[in-house]
């Protein structure tokens, strides 16, 4: 198989083949794997298709007819030589034609997810690995003995590039990929369908995270294998699928004895659990009241937050303009800093009385209810950080001017969308610009921003893999921590910040980004200073 220069000539189209419908994936690798890796994305496709597709090779491409009337054309080319000499950064081509009325646009969608779906080189990996010392660290403290080798884990995870490493440390600390189930977020990163395909390659299920038997599943799979359960959760989806019951009538909590534990890294995750610990029949691990996350992490969530919120926004003069923060936790806290520090007029509501009042002796305008904020602070912009719903018909009707709403919670629950658009049932979307605007009865435009979804997940990864290395390297050292230290059935937040603080994790972090050592000078003995 050759590969094809950018520069070089198409070959003729097949007869009857007047249009197409292209997409392509980039990989970096070396060179001489290219044509492998084409081959593998081709095959890919033909085994979607079924019914013993033939895989063609002609004029130093592969071809296909993955559907009657539906031609796929494959092809390789050499974009640019990559930042390491032995790598280049190689892009597969796909194209789709047609012989009947369809356009082939029509059948894109569905073939391109599949091309996509290329799992990473060793050059990407290595790269990703890289990028995340700590966990790599984390492994090599925990790896003897193999802690996680009984274990059949599910891990909840946005499909981002740390989650590949993430996957991988859990098999090298002796974690079988066979019995592993991720459970997907359904966020529109880049590299998903990458991701997806990693994992699948190395045989892991993947299912939605929103399936509800994907945990009760599991749970009967790590039966059959021998195997006790272990879930790194994110959000919530793991405790209340055992808790309650599943539509099969399947209620895991009543067998205790499969589960060890699980790892929660998001106060969304937590405040499911809330009044319903003495229910717990494992230990919770919550890295996500942990100091480490709470001290560390949070800032770096706010600043992605604030900066793709006013991003989002129209050419707006925010100095001096008043900004609503619903939520002060560790995140809202950060959030309500930096708009201050963009000169914007701050407003705090929370639900915690010690919370609020923190907010109010840090200088910022609170009021016990949050109606009170929406109507005297007027604000041109709301944050939502509580990981709960905060704003639903009642708020929305306490609003006076023209806003805009911005979540920094998982999915899209902090802001109550269905009541939204019965109180304004038709809404203006502006096309490239990821607002929507509805307009309540009285005139108000409400404007929510990202689809009311996250905005520091917006388009984009949430945080750097530079920055999420410190969570996921907490969340491996609390799995096995639950795998080997059995703990009491519960929540107890300490647990979780003594066992990171004693980890040595926080030293290694320090070390790593810490103020730079430098030796100490040395005077020969008998001289004078």
């Amino acid at each position: 198989m050759t590969i094809r220069r950018p520069d070089q000539p198409e070959p003729a189209p097949v007869d009857g083949l007047a249009s197409f419908a292209s997409t392509a994936v980039d990989v970096t690798a070396a060179p001489e794997d290219g044509p492998h890796l084409l081959y593998r994305a081709a095959s890919r496709l033909c085994d979607a298709a079924g019914r013993n597709v033939v895989l063609g090779h002609t004029a130093g491409e592969l071809t296909a007819h993955l559907e009657p009337g539906l031609h796929a054309r494959m092809f390789l080319s050499t974009e640019m030589r990559h930042e390491h000499a032995e790598s280049s950064l190689l892009r597969l081509n796909l194209r789709l034609s047609t012989t009947t009325g369809t356009p082939p646009s029509a059948f894109l969608g569905r073939w391109a997810e599949i091309w996509h779906r290329q799992p990473l080189t060793t050059q990407e990996t290595q790269r990703v690995a890289g990028e995340l010392p700590l966990m790599s660290a984390t492994v090599q403290r925990l790896r003897e003995g193999k802690p996680l080798a009984g274990f059949a884990l599910v891990v909840t995870g946005h499909f981002l590039t740390d989650l590949v490493h993430l996957v991988g440390c859990l098999a090298e600390l002796g974690a079988p990929l066979e019995a592993m189930t991720v459970l997907r977020k359904d966020y529109a990163y880049q590299w998903r369908h990458r991701v997806h395909g990693h994992l699948t390659d190395l045989g892991v299920s993947v299912r939605d995270a929103s399936d509800p038997e994907a945990v009760s599943q599991h749970t009967v799979r790590a039966r059959r294998l021998g195997l006790r359960c272990l879930a790194l959760d994110d959000g919530g989806y793991v405790v209340p699928a055992l808790l309650d019951p599943s539509g099969s009538g399947h209620r895991a909590a009543d067998e205790a004895g499969a589960w060890a534990g699980v790892v929660e890294q998001t106060m969304s995750g937590i405040y499911k659990l809330q009044g319903r610990e003495q229910e717990l029949p494992f230990p919770v691990f919550s890295v996500a009241q942990s100091r480490l996350k709470g001290r560390i992490e949070s800032y770096w969530i706010a600043e992605k937050a604030v900066a793709t919120a006013l991003e989002l926004l129209p050419a707006t003069k925010i100095e001096g303009q008043p900004a609503l923060v619903i939520g002060y936790g560790q995140v809202g806290a950060q959030i309500a800093a930096l708009l201050t520090q963009r000169r914007m007029r701050v407003a705090v509501h929370d639900a915690d009385i010690l919370n609020l009042i923190d907010a109010h002796e840090s200088g910022y305008t609170t009021a016990r209810e949050l109606g009170t904020l929406l109507t005297g602070h007027t604000p041109l912009l709301v944050f939502g950080a509580t990981g709960r719903t905060s704003m639903s018909t009642r708020e929305f009707q306490a609003l006076k001017r023209p806003v805009y709403l911005a979540s920094v919670s998982s999915r899209d629950i902090e802001f109550d969308l269905p009541a939204l658009t019965t109180l304004a049932p038709s809404a203006e979307a502006t096309p490239g610009h990821f607002r929507r605007t509805h307009r309540l009865p009285d005139g108000v435009d409400v404007t929510v921003l990202a689809g009311g979804r996250p905005v520091n997940f917006h388009e984009t990864d949430s945080i750097s893999n530079l920055h999420s290395d410190l969570v996921y390297a907490g969340m491996l050292t609390g799995a096995c921590t639950v795998a080997t230290r059995p703990a009491p059935a519960g929540l107890d937040p300490a647990w979780a910040d003594t066992v990171l603080e004693e980890s040595g994790l926080l030293q290694d972090y320090y070390e790593r980004y810490g103020p730079p050592t430098t030796p100490k000078s040395t005077v020969p003995t008998g001289s004078r200073r």
